[in-house]
């Protein structure tokens, strides 16, 4: 039971996946039930809606362990992409240290155009994941050279510093820092910010995922794809308990799959369109004995912003005016100023602000790290169980579209 989050995913990407020209992967990194749950909630509130990822035909629940129990995105992701469970950090690279390879390399060999898009850095876990082996998940000069080396037609990400245009075009790559409006059937790197992408709270002008996949159709156009969307900043909102942030973020995320979602009833026979999360992240519960999504402050400020703000202030009236802030903090402001500590979403100033925040809501987080629970699971394939057992899967590799036979 433990190990059966790989099952049912590689049985879509293998029983299926050969089957399908269009191949959709959608992570939305540390989204547990809980976390979809409240943004549901609070779509309807807002806007009378539902999230879009509820309008795909099967759901599922899968198990997000790794061989160290509680799993990283590094493990999840490797699970995901190459039918194995490891140890946390490692990226395609197995318990004996075997280094593997994710699915993305065979599709690649049979014609496939693969595209690698997130919100996070594009040497992150996920999306590195796709491209990317190493032991250890911070060996960046290693994943960066992996991404070169891959071949794939497409990245979209943040993470400026790392590539360039001379890099790129040594590589047979592209270099741009924009969504162009004209598309080419270049092999293509384009870095968006200089590191993960500004949450939504702090920027709605953001670039969103929708419009990133929307320009990997435009480029993929006519040709069989696989493309993996990860919805990165969910998971960092949801380590800091920031509720609104991480809101926005499965938003954001949500409305790519609508995007997939239109494709489907354009291309119904011949695409596949998976929706999950690599773990769930921040122990999130709904309710106290009471849950008013009315009360959950529309903050205009992430708490990277709110850090950010701290420390430029060493007085807490200048501080509470910057925000604002209608609560009391002073104490805590002064508390974390006398630290030695660095300023992280931990330090008693940011929980103190979250805290209240969430607790009138009758929102509680338990834990600033990633939880065991099960994730969700969404596609247009009808699964079997709703909780999906494991097994190895070696032999269906074999089973390949008649497109390429």
């Amino acid at each position: 039971m433990k190990n059966f989050f790989i099952f049912f995913i590689f049985l879509l990407f293998t029983v299926f996946t050969y089957s399908y020209d269009y191949i959709f992967l959608f992570i939305a990194d540390g989204m547990g039930i809980p976390h979809m749950q409240l943004a549901n909630l609070y779509k309807q509130y807002s806007y009378q809606e539902e999230l879009n990822m509820f309008k795909i035909p099967y759901f599922s629940l899968v198990d997000t362990s790794s061989l160290n129990g509680v799993t990283d995105s590094a493990a999840a992701i490797t699970a995901i992409l190459s039918k194995e469970k490891t140890y946390n950090d490692r990226i395609n690279i197995d318990r004996n240290g075997k280094k593997l390879f994710p699915i993305t390399y065979d599709l690649k060999s049979l014609g496939y155009q693969i595209g690698v898009i997130t919100t996070n850095t594009i040497i992150d876990a996920t999306p590195a994941g796709a491209y990317a082996s190493t032991v250890n998940r911070r060996n960046y000069d290693n994943i960066k050279q992996d991404l070169l080396n891959s071949g794939f037609d497409l990245f979209i990400g943040g993470g400026k510093p790392y590539f360039d245009k001379n890099i790129a075009s040594q590589f047979g790559y592209t270099y741009s820092e924009e969504l162009k409006d004209q598309v080419t059937k270049n092999k293509e790197i384009v870095m968006l910010y200089y590191g993960n992408f500004p949450f939504l709270t702090d920027d709605f002008n953001r670039i969103s995922l929708k419009d990133t996949l929307e320009y990997a159709l435009k480029k993929f156009e006519d040709e069989p794809f696989f493309i993996i969307i990860e919805g990165g900043r969910i998971d960092h909102a949801s380590h800091a308990h920031d509720t609104i942030s991480m809101i926005y973020e499965i938003w954001d995320f949500d409305d790519a799959t609508k995007v997939a979602l239109d494709f489907l009833n354009q291309q119904p026979e011949d695409t596949l369109i998976i929706v999950t999360a690599d773990h769930s992240t921040g122990g999130l519960s709904l309710g106290d004995g009471f849950i008013s999504t009315s009360k959950i402050p529309n903050n205009d400020f992430s708490y990277e912003k709110l850090i950010n703000i701290f420390n430029r202030y060493d007085n807490y009236e200048e501080f509470k005016k910057a925000l604002n802030l209608k609560i009391d903090l002073e104490a805590p402001f002064y508390n974390t100023k006398n630290s030695e500590d660095s300023v992280t979403y931990q330090s008693e100033l940011i929980k103190a602000f979250y805290d209240i925040q969430n607790q009138a809501s009758g929102l509680n987080w338990g834990t600033f790290g990633h939880t065991l629970d099960y994730a969700p699971f969404f596609s247009n394939i009808p699964t079997e169980s709703w909780l999906l057992l494991n097994s190895e899967i070696f032999s269906i590799f074999e089973i390949s579209s008649s497109k390429f036979e």
